[in-house]
C-alpha cells in the first residue's frame, strides 16, 4: 500500500516536472530510510537513476555515525552519495536571533538547493510524513494560524517533493521493520525541551485513541485541500492588490472596496497589508477576524483604531481603511531590531523576520551578443525581484541586513552617481516601516549589491565585458 501511493505520487511528480533522476535527502532516521528503500524500489521498475543526499548538521556527537551509515547504506544499494556540512551552526542561529531547529532548516535547504541548482533533471524527495503534517497543522492551531499555518506542509515546491505526506509513521516502521532495514534513532526526538516532540508523545496518542484508525491520514489530506483553497484565495488577492495604495508611512484602500469583497477575502487582504505595511511578526487569525469586523458592511462608517504592535496601527476611517506607523516614532529607531545574516555560498536563504527568501545563483557562463546595450533595463520603475550581476564582481560570504545610518550607493540608471540609501528610499514613497525592513544584499567589503526588489548597484551591473553571471531572485 505504501509503495503504491509513493509510485502514483512520484509517476505524476516525474511527468509534470519533467525530470529523469530522483535523489532522497537520507538523515539515517526511519522515515528517510524507508523512503529510500521505496525510491529505489520505484526507480529499478521505471529505469530510473537514484542517488542520495545527506547533510549533517555536526549538532550532535553521533552525527558523523548516521553520515557513516547512510554512505554505507548507499554504496550496498550501488548509489551515488552527496554529503554537505554545516559549520558553526549554533553560533548562526545565536547571531540571526533563530531558534536552532529553524537555523538547521534554513541551511539543510540551502544545501538542497544548491545541489538542485547544477541539476537540472534531478527531482529531490524528502521524508516528511503524516505524522510530521499532523504535528504541525497542531502547533500552528495552538498559534492560533490562519490557512497559511493550518495547511500544514506543502507536498510539492519547486523540484523538492515529499511522497510521504499522507503515510502516517507508524506505518514506516511497520515496513521498516518488515525489509529489516537498519537506520539510527535521533535522541533529541524524545526530548520535551522541544514542542513538536511533547505533541508527538503526549497530544497524538490521544488524538489516535479519540480518532480512530486512519485519524492522521485524514487530518494530513485536510491540510493538503486548505493549501489547494489557498492557491485559489491568493489568486483573488493577486486580483484585488492594484486598488491597494501606498503611504508615506503604510499602505490605504477604500472602505468601501473591502466592504464590498467577500468576507472571507477580507482578513486575507487586511493580512497581506499589513506584512507590506512591515510588520516584525504575523498576526493571527483571531486578530484579522476582529479588523474584518471593524472595517463592517456595507455603507458603515463608524471610525475605530487597532495598534498591531511595533508602532504599526489599524485604523478604520469613514472612506479609508489605513495601516501605518502613527506618530513619529520610527520602527527602526526600536520597532525593528538591527538584523544581519551571512550568506556563505550561493543557494536559497530565508530572510529574517518572515521576510521572505533570496535565491542566489551560482555563476553561470554569459552569452551575450553584439547588439547588447547595459542600460537598456536600467530605467523601469516598480518592484524588481530578480536580477542579473556580474559574477567576477561578487565576493562571497554576501551579507543581508536592514539600512543602517549612513548607508550610501549607486543606482542603477544613474551612470554611477552615489546618493544615500535614506533620500533614495524617501524618494520612492515607502512607508517608515518598510524601509527599515528592507532587506539589502552586500558584498564582502560591505558594498551595497542590491537594495532587494528596488534597485541594483551600477558596479554590480551585467556589462558588454562580462562572462559570468549570478542571478538573483527574491520572493515575498
Amino acid at each position: 500500500m505504501i509503495q503504491l501511493r509513493v509510485n502514483d505520487f512520484l509517476r505524476r511528480f516525474l511527468s509534470e516536472s519533467g525530470t529523469a533522476e530522483i535523489w532522497v535527502a537520507c538523515s539515517g532516521g526511519l522515515d528517510s530510510m524507508a523512503l529510500l528503500f521505496l525510491v529505489k524500489d520505484f526507480a529499478d521498475r521505471a529505469g530510473l537513476d537514484v542517488g542520495v543526499l545527506h547533510f549533517n548538521h555536526a549538532l550532535r556527537p553521533e552525527a558523523r555515525d548516521d553520515e557513516l551509515l547512510v554512505a554505507a547504506q548507499a554504496a550496498r544499494l550501488g548509489l551515488p552519495l552527496y554529503l554537505g556540512q554545516a559549520r558553526k551552526l549554533k553560533e548562526q542561529a545565536q547571531s540571526a536571533h533563530l531558534s536552532l531547529e529553524t537555523a538547521a532548516r534554513r541551511v539543510r535547504y540551502a544545501f538542497f538547493h544548491r545541489f538542485l541548482k547544477g541539476r537540472a533533471k534531478a527531482l529531490l524527495v524528502t521524508a516528511h510524513n503524516a505524522t510530521d503534517q499532523v504535528e504541525t497543522i497542531i502547533m500552528n492551531l495552538m498559534r492560533g494560524s490562519g490557512l497559511r499555518g493550518i495547511k500544514g506542509i506543502p507536498q510539492c515546491r519547486g523540484r523538492i517533493g515529499r511522497p510521504l505526506l499522507q503515510v502516517p509513521r507508524a506505518k514506516l516502521a511497520a515496513y521498516v521493520a518488515e525489509k529489516g532495514i537498519v537506520y539510527r534513532e535521533d535522541p533529541s526526538n524524545s526530548s520535551p525541551a522541544f514542542t513538536r516532540n511533547r505533541v508527538r508523545l503526549e497530544l497524538l496518542p490521544l488524538l489516535r485513541k479519540l480518532g480512530g484508525v486512519g485519524v492522521e491520514e485524514r487530518m494530513a489530506e485536510a491540510g493538503l485541500r486548505l493549501a489547494a483553497d489557498l492557491e485559489f484565495i491568493d489568486d483573488q488577492l493577486d486580483l484585488f492588490w492594484p486598488r491597494v495604495k501606498p503611504l508615506p508611512d503604510g499602505l490605504k484602500v477604500e472602505r468601501r472596496l473591502l466592504q464590498q469583497s467577500p468576507a472571507a477575502l477580507v482578513p486575507h487582504i487586511l493580512g497581506r497589508m499589513i506584512r507590506r505595511a512591515g510588520a516584525v511578526k504575523q498576526v493571527s487569525a483571531r486578530v484579522l477576524d476582529d479588523l474584518g469586523a471593524l472595517v463592517g458592511r456595507p455603507g458603515e462608517r463608524r471610525e475605530s483604531r487597532y495598534d498591531l504592535g511595533g508602532g504599526l496601527v489599524f485604523r478604520a476611517l469613514p472612506e479609508l481603511i489605513k495601516i501605518s506607523v502613527e506618530g513619529s516614532r520610527s520602527r527602526l529607531d526600536g520597532g525593528v531590531p538591527a538584523y544581519q545574516m551571512s550568506l556563505p555560498n550561493p543557494g536559497l536563504y530565508c530572510l529574517p523576520h518572515a521576510l521572505g527568501s533570496l535565491r542566489v545563483g551560482d555563476a553561470a557562463v554569459c552569452e551575450i551578443g553584439p547588439g547588447f546595450n547595459p542600460q537598456i533595463s536600467e530605467q523601469g520603475s516598480g518592484p524588481r525581484f530578480r536580477e542579473l550581476v556580474d559574477a567576477d564582481k561578487l565576493h562571497f560570504p554576501l551579507q543581508i541586513r536592514n539600512r543602517q545610518p549612513g548607508d550610501l550607493f549607486q543606482p542603477l540608471g544613474m551612470g554611477g552617481k552615489r546618493t544615500k540609501l535614506k533620500k533614495f528610499l524617501a524618494d520612492r514613497h515607502l512607508s517608515r516601516p518598510a524601509r527599515s525592513l528592507l532587506p539589502l544584499l552586500l558584498d564582502r567589503e560591505g558594498d551595497i549589491i542590491w537594495v532587494v526588489g528596488l534597485r541594483l548597484d551600477h558596479r554590480f551591473r551585467v556589462t558588454a565585458e562580462s562572462r559570468r553571471v549570478v542571478e538573483l531572485i527574491f520572493k515575498e
